[in-house]
């Protein structure tokens, strides 16, 4: 009997042994043992470029520069990233920037519709970004990279030179993978992604065709609502649009899906969209608008739509008349 309850306590005690690092009360480690596992998180998490786009941003643009500069030319390309250039808000150019353009094979701009004008957005830039550095004498590198996983680098803009809401105020680079300008209104929310992970409801553009969006419908704000109450109406019955244009043999096609908030709201945007096609009378964009093509199913609308080849090469061609 003894021998019984010996046994039991032995194999009771091996039990409360193999338990206690489960429960969190670890046994001691002599300190040799201790000093080999290293501090901070066991896991390190890669950051996806998209995955800087706070779910504040409703709007979120991918374009994919690389098939752009395959489908359309070079010439084309640089022309659309000049363009991106000539418009930023920046006072003053920085060619490390300038170059982060340049090296760019996709590019991400998140916008929020409400603040537009305001300027608030983050730009994110993936391609080949080995040899990158900011101007040292204007990016100073911020206090929050310490909390940032490895691999990520944090520039604060110096000094005064954040001038106004939109100008950029915070570089973050992911390696030698992409760089993200973000304005000053997005800092904190760009920092919170950082240490805390992607938000779930981020802008998410489909990987695909030369040019794809996501946006995520929101009230007008009430002063507008009150002016336009047909407008509102209509964008409070949207839920989602989700759009890609590729390139086609014949020119650029346009997929587009509006989901409404019901089959009512979905209703009111098939029959807006019906009216812009049907009531042209330019005719010199009467047959553009005659190959639009709307259909509605429960609360979903899908428009399909083809640039002809010219119209595109126009809009890309910086002096044209059109």
């Amino acid at each position: 009997m003894r021998a019984a309850r010996d046994a039991r306590a032995a194999a009771a005690a091996t039990l409360i042994a193999l338990a206690l690092p489960a429960c969190g009360g670890a046994a001691p480690r002599p300190e040799a043992q201790r000093a080999r596992i290293p501090d901070g998180p066991r896991i390190v998490r890669r950051i996806e470029p998209a995955d800087l786009l706070p779910a504040d941003l409703d709007l979120v643009v991918r374009v994919d520069v690389a098939r752009m500069r395959a489908g359309l030319g070079q010439t084309a390309a640089d022309e659309l990233a000049r363009r991106a250039l000539d418009e930023a808000p920046d006072e003053a150019p920085d060619e490390a920037l300038e170059s982060a353009f340049r090296r760019a094979d996709v590019v991400w701009v998140g916008l929020r519709l409400a603040d537009l004008e305001a300027g608030d957005r983050v730009v994110v830039l993936e391609g080949r970004m080995a040899g990158l550095a900011p101007d040292p004498d204007r990016w100073a590198p911020s206090p929050v990279a310490k909390d940032v996983q490895g691999g990520v680098a944090v520039f604060d803009r110096r000094g005064d030179g954040v001038a106004a809401r939109a100008d950029t105020a915070r570089l973050v680079a992911l390696g030698d993978r992409a760089v993200a300008l973000v304005s000053a209104a997005e800092v904190s929310s760009v920092a919170r992604v950082l240490r805390d992970g992607p938000d779930e409801r981020r802008g998410d553009p489909a990987a695909e065709g030369l040019v794809s969006l996501d946006l995520r419908a929101r009230r007008l704000p009430a002063s507008l609502a009150r002016r336009f109450p047909s407008a509102s109406a209509l964008v409070a019955g949207v839920e989602r649009v989700r759009a890609v244009a590729s390139l086609a043999d014949e020119g650029v096609r346009l997929d587009a899906e509006i989901v409404g908030v019901d089959p009512a709201g979905a209703g009111r945007a098939r029959r807006f969209l019906e009216v812009l096609r049907d009531n042209v009378e330019d005719v010199r964009y009467a047959e553009l608008m005659k190959a639009l093509s709307i259909e509605q199913v429960e609360r979903t609308v899908r428009l399909r739509w083809l640039f002809p080849a010219p119209l595109v090469l126009a809009l890309l061609s910086r002096g044209s008349p059109g």
